[in-house]
């Protein structure tokens, strides 16, 4: 299995994700070799063997950063983008801190990962090569064309969990992700909304697509005393990636429409990226210092309190393909306002699905669970019962039964 992140060093959903269904197909029985672009010594992952693609990459890492405690507080504080994937600017060196003298080209990290995992595919003995998103897939061609020349058959399955559609980041990563998906012998969406998106702008044959939706892992989840804040306010939350993508900019525009008729409502913005400044910015500019708080992280371990502090969770995303957080909300007890462009809402009925552009609509909504507490108690109790089902075991079977029929075609090819 290739993927570009798991636990405890990940960026979002995806890595979770990917830690998820490995424990959920490794329950099943599934012998899982994950191959990640870097490894920590202090991440474990028992049920499974994870491999480190950058030691088979590049001899002579810079002696500089040989102190792997060193490394992970670089790539923390400075998110390394051997870890993100994303090509270095016009002339600059490939991750100058760990490799120097390492001209940068377009996508080099990719290329660079896909070299370390053709090194681990020439030492490991694999029926099956899943690799999630654009950043794995060249590394994928690489693997099943070491197995082609030992004469073995080993299908590629392309798990697709977000696309440049959904990102609107630009074209030459459009370009990797359908050279992919056409590479590959079959497609896996997160949603029909994504299987939508995949066929729609990407040519591809519906046919060729299995849509497994992400879950969730069942767990008794700890309850917090409450928190200073819900003394006096009522709450709002956002977690996620603050990019164009997730809507946060719809999320500021609720924040003033709700907080200009209700004094004691708060909204909480937790999450980085490239909109972060833009949205202070847009804060001030509408008078909601004070009204609209941000956060640029929290740990794990305080995921359960921040979605415990709030009264409503609210996804505005332009285009989610599913949407964990979600689940996670719902999972402690929070009622959840989501777009209608979620894949998440193909799956979980009980929650408020609203155009995200719609902010007269979405305001009614959150408002609407603030003040009527029963209705919103109601609305996550029958949530819960949804979420109680959509485990990753759950997810893992479909995914095995992929895998399968996708062995049996390989053969008869």
């Amino acid at each position: 299995m290739l993927g570009w992140e798991l636990p405890p060093y990940h960026s979002g959903g995806l890595g979770r994700a990917c830690e998820g269904m490995t424990k959920g197909l490794a329950r099943r029985g599934a012998s899982i070799s994950f191959v990640l672009p870097k490894k920590f010594h202090d991440a474990r992952y028992e049920w499974m063997d994870v491999h480190d693609a950058s030691t088979y990459a590049l001899a002579g890492i810079d002696r500089d950063f040989q102190d792997e405690h060193l490394c992970m507080e670089f790539v923390m504080r400075h998110q390394c983008s051997l870890m993100r994937g994303y090509a270095a600017g016009p002339g600059e060196v490939v991750c100058g801190t760990c490799f120097r003298g390492f001209q940068s080209a377009e996508h080099m990290h990719v290329n660079l990962y896909a070299k370390g995992v053709m090194e681990v595919a020439k030492r490991a003995n694999y029926g099956v090569i899943h690799a999630h998103d654009w950043m794995t897939f060249p590394a994928a061609v690489a693997a099943r064309k070491v197995a082609a020349a030992r004469g073995k058959k080993v299908p590629f399955i392309a798990q697709i969990h977000a696309t440049e559609i959904d990102r609107h980041d630009g074209s030459q990563i459009y370009d990797v992700e359908k050279r992919g998906m056409l590479a590959a012998d079959r497609i896996v969406a997160v949603s029909n909304y994504t299987k939508s998106i995949i066929t729609k702008y990407y040519g591809i044959d519906p046919r060729k697509i299995s849509v497994v939706h992400n879950g969730i892992e069942p767990r008794s989840i700890e309850r917090f005393p409450k928190h200073p804040l819900k003394r006096r306010y009522k709450l709002v939350l956002f977690i996620g990636r603050i990019t164009y993508q997730k809507g946060p900019d719809y999320y500021v525009r609720l924040a003033k429409k709700v907080t200009d008729q209700f004094a004691n409502v708060k909204f909480l913005m937790i999450g980085s990226g490239d909109m972060q400044a833009s949205m202070v910015e847009m804060a001030a500019r509408e008078g909601l210092t004070g009204k609209l708080l941000f956060s640029s992280w929290i740990s794990d371990e305080a995921m359960d309190l921040t979605y415990q502090m709030a009264d409503v969770f609210v996804m505005p995303s332009v285009s989610e393909p599913f949407g964990i957080v979600p689940l996670e909300a719902i999972q402690n007890g929070t009622p959840v306002v989501v777009s209608k462009n979620s894949g998440v809402i193909e799956v979980v009925r009980s929650c408020i699905a609203v155009d995200f552009w719609d902010i007269d609509k979405m305001a009614t909504a959150i408002v609407t669970l603030l003040k009527n507490e029963p209705y919103a108690k109601s609305m996550v109790a029958k949530a819960q019962e949804e979420v109680r089902g959509l485990t990753w075991d759950l997810a893992a079977g479909k995914l095995i039964g992929v895998y399968n029929d996708t062995v049996k075609e390989a053969a008869y090819a």
